[in-house]
Order: structure tokens, then sequence, then C-alpha cells
């Protein structure tokens, strides 16, 4: 089966060598030392129509499990319209897929001096190594420097992400930089952020992180122009603007002020049907509203906006809103279920709509994951699903993954050994809750009794069903722990007597 881009974070230590032949300038390292002579000029266009034929010949390929070839030919077609998040998105899902060392063809397939070729020889970097931090943030400044805004801040966020495992503060200001150059100032300034809590005394640095979240916040509200006809002046000169901002920067807005919020939305919208930001905020007009009519409005733009862009974050939204209504109905139908325990049919109502629910959840998120295959949290949170559903199969894959993100790694180990142990994969529960404890990041307090407990219990089940002594031995030392610790826990001093007996009877048998 074929995997999606972050299905596996960790690429084959076969690759990891190999990058070496692509060389420096070809591959995303840092030539900031190149000079301008010499340089090839930037074509005066790309090829869209040419790009989706490539796309359309990978996508066969891809099918097919002829995964490198694909990958040169979302490639070639990334070279023609660098625009393109399908052609990226696709790629990076083709490069998990690949399995192997590049062969000269992929590697000479990105060759090339201009921005559009740097842009992919670092997303094929990045690709074919795609644990690797310093990659990526190679991967977004090459997209900053096409000022590829949307693909700067998919790449930045994913960045970021592999940045805090290994943290260094000259990828957070290189990250900062190339947000700032594509005007991404959230991601801006919490690259920024990091790179000082790594160097507080970097008084300069410091400055420019606040004046950077200033700059910000003065260009969102359109005063950081000083002539006569640009900045406030001509802010206040538009009084129907003004109007407009002063309305949406309240706090508390009255229905009369919610209702003119949405009308001038829906007018701006009119005019410019095709603009997204503009279908985007008459979505965001509609829900701070948050009329039932205005919230099947809001899916229905939404779904315009996936249709007409293929991007995924629309579609997203769109069932967000969807389990917003279904979560307000669930309420509902629990609610009467509680407050008639003995009612059958309220009972049987609550019982569907919760299947009913779980199964949308699963549905949205298992979108998301397809689509945004690098976010382990996405993924964290879908196994978690599975995992209350007791639908363990599904779950296991789902959480071995996510406990690549370091901040869910003790909550996804811990699901996991509870998965083992609920099919009764003694052995494999054990191993994963000792793996949990011997992580070098220490879990809270709370998670590690929580694995701790949890071992007792694997250890416990693998000493009754092999009748093994040392299981139960270390299971009951285990249990004494934990009761020095906190004597009330659970049923831990239920457990520690049976745990004595179970020894004994070991011994004696």
């Amino acid at each position: 089966m074929a995997r999606g881009f972050g299905d596996h974070w960790k690429v084959s230590k076969a690759r990891d060598g190999d990058l070496a032949i692509f060389g420096r300038k070809n591959l995303g390292d840092d030539d900031s030392g190149d000079k301008s002579e010499g340089k090839q000029p930037e074509p005066t266009g790309y090829s869209p129509e040419r790009a989706q034929k490539f796309f359309e010949h990978a996508k066969t390929m891809s099918d097919t499990g002829s995964h490198e070839y694909a990958m040169r030919l979302w490639l070639s077609g990334l070279r023609q319209d660098p625009s393109s998040m399908h052609g990226l998105e696709s790629f990076l899902n083709s490069a998990v897929n690949f399995e192997g060392k590049p062969g000269k063809e992929l590697i000479n397939s990105v060759a090339g001096r201009t921005d559009a070729d740097r842009y992919v020889q670092a997303v094929l970097a990045w690709g074919l190594k795609i644990s690797e931090g310093s990659l990526a943030v190679k991967a977004v400044q090459a997209a900053a420097k096409l000022n590829l805004s949307e693909q700067a801040y998919y790449l930045g966020e994913k960045a970021l992400a592999l940045v805090r495992g290994k943290p260094k503060k000259g990828l957070y200001i290189k990250l900062m930089e190339a947000f700032a150059a594509v005007e991404a100032f959230d991601l801006a300034v919490i690259a920024g952020d990091a790179a000082v809590q790594m160097d507080p005394a970097d008084g300069p640095l410091s400055t420019q992180v606040k004046n950077m979240s200033a700059s910000a916040t003065m260009r969102q509200g359109g005063f950081d122009k000083t002539g006569e006809e640009g900045g406030f002046r001509a802010n206040i000169k538009d009084l129907d603007k003004q109007r407009m901002l002063d309305d949406a920067d309240r706090v508390v807005k009255t229905d009369e002020t919610m209702d003119r919020l949405v009308s001038d939305a829906e007018a701006e919208f009119q005019k410019r049907p095709d603009d997204m930001p503009t279908l985007q905020k008459l979505t965001k007009r509609l829900l701070e509203r948050g009329r039932p009519e205005d919230e099947q409005r809001a899916i229905r733009l939404l779904m315009t906006g996936f249709e007409a862009t293929k991007q995924f974050r629309f579609r997203q939204d769109a069932g967000k809103i969807r389990l917003r209504q279904l979560k307000r109905t669930l309420l509902q139908y629990q609610e009467r279920a509680e407050a008639k325990p003995d009612d059958e049919k309220a009972q049987q109502d609550y019982a569907d709509a919760k299947a009913k629910y779980f199964k949308i959840e699963v549905s949205e998120l298992s979108a998301a994951v397809e689509a945004y295959p690098t976010d382990l949290p996405l993924k964290f949170e879908l196994g978690k699903r599975y995992f209350e559903a007791q639908e363990y199969d599904n779950a296991i894959g789902l959480l071995q993954e996510a406990k690549g993100d370091a901040r869910f790694r003790s909550q996804a180990l811990s699901l996991l050994g509870r998965s083992f142990y609920a099919m009764e994969w003694n052995d494999e529960a054990i191993a994963t809750y000792q793996q949990a404890l011997d992580a070098k990041s220490a879990p809270s307090t709370e998670i590690k009794l929580e694995l701790r407990y949890g071992l007792l219990c694997a250890l416990e089940s693998k000493a009754m069903a092999d009748r093994d002594l040392a299981a139960a031995e270390e299971a009951e030392k285990l249990a004494s722990a934990i009761a020095i610790e906190q004597f009330s826990y659970r049923d831990i001093r239920d457990r520690r007597e049976a745990l004595k007996q179970l020894v004994r009877e070991l011994k004696q048998g």
C-alpha cells in the first residue's frame, strides 16, 4: 500500500549517504556566497499547461508504483509551475514511497541554476531525507526566494516542527527571515521568538523580533505609510472602510453590527467572487454571526474555494463546521438520554448519534491525514479516535508514526501499549511501555505513573498466560513501587496482593 508523505519521518539510512552526489549547489545547500556573475537568467514565463501534463503522467506512474520516475515527473511539472501546491504535495508523497538509492536520471532532472531550479533541488533534497530539519529550512528559503507564499508557509510549518526536535538558533533565524520575506509574520514571530529563547543575551535579535512583530501589526492596520495620500490619513478619508475596520475590531458586536459586517463582506465577494481571501473573509463573518443558514452558506463557500483551488484547507474548514453542527445534535441526544436513563429509545438514539458522529469525525480526520501526511498531530488525533473505538489495528500504525512528534511521544506510546495489551500481545505491550519509560525526554509525572501501571498489567498478563515467574516478580516490584509513591492509585493495592499470590503460586509450581 502506498504511503503518504510523512508516513515515515525516518528515511532508510541506505539513502542518507547518497545525498553527497548531488553537490552543494544543486540540492539546497547554502549558496549565499554565490555571486550574480554567471547566474542563468530566470525564465520569462512558466507553463501551467505543460506542468499539468507532467502531473497527469506522474500520477499514473505513482499509481503503478514507479515512484522514482513519478518523482522526476512531479519535479519537471514544478519547474513549469512552481506555484502548484498539488505538484509539491504529490511529489513529497512519491518521495516517501520511493525506496532505494536515487538514480542519475533523478539527480540530473533538477540540474540548473535559476531560482526555480534551486527550489525543486531543495524540495528534492528534503524529500530524500525527510527527517532533516536543515534541508526543510532550505526548501522554505527557496520557496520564499520565488515569493511562493503558500508553499513557504506549508513547508515552513513542517520545518518548524523538525527544528524543534534539534533546535538551532541559526535555523530559526533563517526561517524567520524567509517567513518575513513572504509576509508570513505569524510564523516569522514564532521562529524569531524561538531563536531569542535559545540566546536571550542577543539584544539585537530580540529587538529585531519585537520590531518585526510591531511592523506586522502596523501593516495589518494600514498605518505604516507616512505620505499625505497613504497610511492613516488615507484610512480616515475612506469613512466606509474605516467604519468596517472599527466594526470588525470590536470585541463585542451587536446584531446590527454583525449584519452590517456580513453585508459588507458579501458585497466585496460579489465584486470579486474568484478572490480567495475575500471568500474567506465572508466565511469568517458568517461564522461569527453564527445563524444556522450562515453555517450552511459558509460550508458552500468553502467547498467552492476547494473546487476552485484544490487546496484542502477549504475542504477541511467545511468539515469542521459540519462536525460542530453534529456535535450540537449529539449533545441534545446525550442530555435526553441522561434525563431518561430507563428510556430505551432515548438510549438507542444517543448510541446511534455517537456512532454517526464517530464515523464522520474519523472520515474528516482521515481525509486531513491524507492531505497533510506530515502532520503528526493529526495522525495522533486519528489514532486516538480509533483507540477509543477499540479499533486497535487502525490505531497502532497511526500512533507509531505520531510518536515521532516529541509533544505526543509519551501519550502515543501509552496508547500503543494499551492497544497491544488489549489485543493480548503481551510482549509487544511490555516492549512499548519500556521504550516509553526509557525515553530521553521524561514524560510528566501523571503519564509516567500511567506507563508504569500499564507495564505492570502487561507483565502480569504475560506471567499468567506463560506461567512466567520473572514477569510476575517484575510486576510485583512495580506494584510495590507505585503503592509507595501513590497508595490510592487505581486498584494498586488489590493488584499488589494478587501479584504476591501469583508469585507464590509460580514458585511452588
